[in-house]
Order: C-alpha cells, then structure tokens, then sequence
C-alpha cells in the first residue's frame, strides 16, 4: 500500500540537493509559512494579531478604543499600518502607538489581500479570540442612534442630540460637543436632525 505526502509550503524542498534548493530559492523565492493568512494580516500570523482595523476604520476622524486597549496589553509589540491610506487618517494611530513605545511599520505590497488597514501585533502567540473590531456605525446602529448623528462626530450637536447620544453610548461623547445658545443664534443647525 502506497503511503500517502501531506502536502506542506516546503514540499519538494527537503528532498532536493543543496544546489537544486538554491536554485528554486533564487527563482522563486524562499518558501514561506501561511502565505494566505500573512498577506490577509500585512505580513503578520493569526497567531500574533491582538486587533486589526480596516482600512474605512482606519480613515474615520475617531480613535478606535480596541486599538488603545490592544497597545496597552504587555505582549503589544507593533503596530502595521497599509502603506497608500491617508496620513491625517494613520498619523493618529501612530503618535498613539509611539506615545505607548510601540514599533510602527508601513508596509505596502501588491500580496496584501483584503481591506485591512492597521494591525496591533505580538512578537509572540498571543492567540486573541477576537481580533476584528465592530464598526463604530454598526456599533451605534445598535444602541439606536440614527446615521446622520453617527456621522457627526466632531461635530456640535444640539442639546436634546447631546442627550440621546449620552443615553444610548456615553462613551461617545468625547466624541461630540454640545451647542450653545450663540451657535443656534448665528444659525447652526445640529446635524443630527439634517
């Protein structure tokens, strides 16, 4: 009975001679490991990854908390940002991650497949659970806040907008300002009810 190969990325390379692996090598290039998940995660393992972002995350005028936890956890090594984004849209993340001496690395390649636009990574296993982040859209869709007072982040909001935001996710409102009454007189409307 013929034994069956498990196939492996180093297949056919530990049986070569020396100078039939260094000519694969040159042509080809040196084997890799998990080619697939290392270009979904820009060059990182599953394995390492503590959170990731996409790359419409990355670009929104808000900082992640996911991503502030994740450069805290005593395994944060380094952060991956997807050359090509915006730099208002990362430079945020990176004074964060340098502020909490983190490594950041911009890398850009034609083999990173996928949306993902930041990596928080380990030097080691770390195996999270969960490494996507909701979308902060989706997130607050949730608790009931409607689109328009989503998008308003940055923005001021009226006081009834201000209340309902506070009631539904009180950690947004870092996020929001509350409008005053020489706003409403030099007529700023809250974008909440546009």
């Amino acid at each position: 009975m013929a034994e069956e190969k498990t196939q492996t990325p180093f297949s056919g390379y530990s049986g070569k001679s020396e100078l039939e692996r260094t000519l694969q090598t040159g042509i080809q290039g040196a084997p890799r490991l998990k080619p697939e998940e290392t270009s979904h995660y820009l060059g990182e393992f599953r394995e390492r990854v503590l959170r990731v972002l996409t790359r419409s995350q990355v670009g929104e005028s808000i900082i992640y908390p996911e991503i502030e936890e994740a450069l805290h956890h005593p395994k944060a090594k380094l952060m991956v940002l997807q050359g090509g984004q915006m730099e208002q849209a990362v430079s945020k993340y990176q004074k964060l991650a340098e502020a909490n001496g983190i490594v950041v690395t911009y890398r850009r390649d034609e083999e990173f497949t996928g949306e993902i636009g930041l990596v928080v990574a380990s030097g080691e296993a770390v195996d999270a659970e969960e490494v996507d982040v909701e979308s902060r859209q989706e997130r607050l869709a949730k608790k009931g806040l409607p689109e328009q007072l989503i998008r308003a982040a940055g923005q001021a909001v009226c006081k009834d907008c201000y209340a309902r935001i506070r009631e539904a996710a009180p950690e947004e409102l870092k996020h929001y300002r509350q409008m005053n009454s020489l706003s409403r007189l030099f007529g700023e409307k809250c974008p909440g009810h546009e």
